[in-house]
């Protein structure tokens, strides 16, 4: 398991303690077995790290140092992470990856909040923020055969492109949120859309302007599950300010069961449902 954070959609400095045999167990310290290993990571000679103590060399050294055996700890270490370090930017990126660590199409990812709950101000109660589910890669890319995608595919964080013989297909990766219709929160998800190349190009061009605000026309390229088949649904892409991925809009004419749920809304049942199968499926 991985953890990345991003700054403006620009990576910094990653620890991958699992390459080096780290745990971190329910009561938040780190387990180690390379004990040779810790003081080149973090500069710390003790046998067990605290939740205190990574977070003092996060905080000094501007560097992530995360790994944990399970969901719950890991959760709950970002959550007491960001609780003691509010300063710290908001915005992260976990990435839960099979042995050995290679990502599958479909991955998860949380964008947590400074306090790792929220307030509502409907209901006046406090929520545990949900994950989102997002996809690494459209599934264009995805079905290619790994001859084809480093002949003719190129992918990263926010961008793919596939170089056939007679086009060139292009993606961004974008966002679109799912309303859930009793609760409060809502469901996030992390998608892929096909542009034409005049607003691929456009939104490549001002990639880093956080002041670019404008939308394009694209074509959904991920197949969410419990709908089968949602490749080619036509959507509004829209781009936001500060930096944040462009976010989609279904056109509501379009016949569709995730078109029709994604303007009436789905329960909080089935949202955790999704959630729960993806963990499921990654684990």
């Amino acid at each position: 398991m991985f953890w990345k954070k991003w700054k403006k959609k620009e990576r910094i400095e990653t620890v991958d303690l699992t390459e080096n045999g780290f745990l971190i167990n329910y009561n938040g310290e780190i387990s180690q077995f390379e004990w040779n290993e810790i003081d080149k990571l973090t500069g710390f000679k003790f046998d067990r790290l605290t939740i205190d103590e990574i977070c003092l060399n996060i905080e000094a050294e501007n560097k992530i140092a995360i790994a944990t055996e399970d969901f719950i700890g890991w959760r709950k270490f970002m959550t007491e992470l960001l609780n003691k370090f509010p300063e710290i930017d908001k915005n992260w990126e976990g990435i839960i990856a099979q042995s050995p660590f290679k990502r599958n199409e479909t991955v998860l990812f949380s964008r947590i909040k400074t306090e790792g709950v929220f307030n509502c101000t409907e209901c006046g109660k406090v929520h545990s923020e949900w994950p989102a589910l997002a996809f690494s890669s459209p599934a264009n890319y995805h079905n290619l055969s790994d001859d084809e995608k480093s002949k003719i595919g190129k992918l990263d964080t926010d961008f793919c492109e596939i170089h056939y013989k007679d086009q060139i297909d292009r993606f961004i990766r974008v966002t679109l949120t799912q309303k859930v219709k009793d609760a409060c929160e809502t469901l996030e998800y992390g998608l892929w859309v096909s542009l034409s190349e005049k607003s691929y190009l456009d939104y490549k061009e001002n990639y880093n302007n956080p002041n670019h605000k404008t939308g394009y026309f694209g074509w959904l390229c991920s197949n969410i599950p419990q709908y089968g088949e949602t490749i080619s649904i036509p959507c509004d892409v829209m781009t936001r300010t500060g930096n944040s991925r462009p976010e989609i809009f279904p056109h509501q004419d379009f016949d569709h069961p995730f078109v029709r749920d994604y303007y009436y809304g789905i329960t909080k049942k089935d949202a955790e449902k999704r959630i729960n199968e993806m963990i499921k499926n990654l684990g």
